[in-house]
């Protein structure tokens, strides 16, 4: 499988759900959680920096990025 390592986490004003930035060998990753601690969603990011990425994870914590569509996590 995938291989990720957790960078930052970013709590949501909102809602206790957190947000995860995450790198793998090639990308970085969102990956969105629930307060029960189950993950929702992961958003990957293909060509973005880790300043593009933690800037995304702020914006969602803050409410200006709408939390994802639900699916399983890989």
């Amino acid at each position: 499988g995938l291989i990720m390592i957790e960078l930052s986490k970013y709590y949501s004003d909102k809602n206790e759900k957190t947000v995860v930035v995450c790198v793998s060998a090639t990308d970085y990753y969102l990956k969105y959680y629930e307060k029960n601690g189950r993950c929702f969603h992961t958003e990957s990011f293909p060509g973005r920096s880790v300043y593009y990425v933690e800037d995304a994870a702020e914006n969602w914590a803050l409410g200006i990025k709408n939390d994802p569509v639900k699916d399983v996590c890989p």
